[in-house]
């Protein structure tokens, strides 16, 4: 599982701030798996966390291509302030 810390980390930390409970996922015996799993309020948002430009690897693409077919709310980040967003988005205050 690569790092992105300076994308991931301040998301996950803004995220708990807003209250948002947060996992780091990995697959066992399988690939693709998004980055991290966050969780409030009964909802659960899902974010690949990539470096600025990057796009997930076909492996990637094909889970979040699953994930969004069974419903689940997927999404690609590659910067801190679109976390933010979307966490912001997400939060009812």
């Amino acid at each position: 599982m690569a790092e992105i810390p300076h994308v991931q980390n301040p998301v996950t930390d803004y995220a708990k701030s807003k209250g948002w409970k947060a996992r780091r996922m990995q697959y066992i015996g399988r690939v693709g798996c998004p980055d991290s799993w966050f969780f409030k309020d009964g909802l659960v948002l899902i974010i690949e966390f990539k470096d600025l430009g990057k796009i997930p690897t076909p492996q990637q693409k094909r889970e979040i291509k699953r994930l969004r077919a069974a419903g689940m709310n997927v999404h690609v980040v590659d910067n801190k302030e679109a976390g933010f967003a979307l966490i912001d988005m997400h939060t009812v205050s």
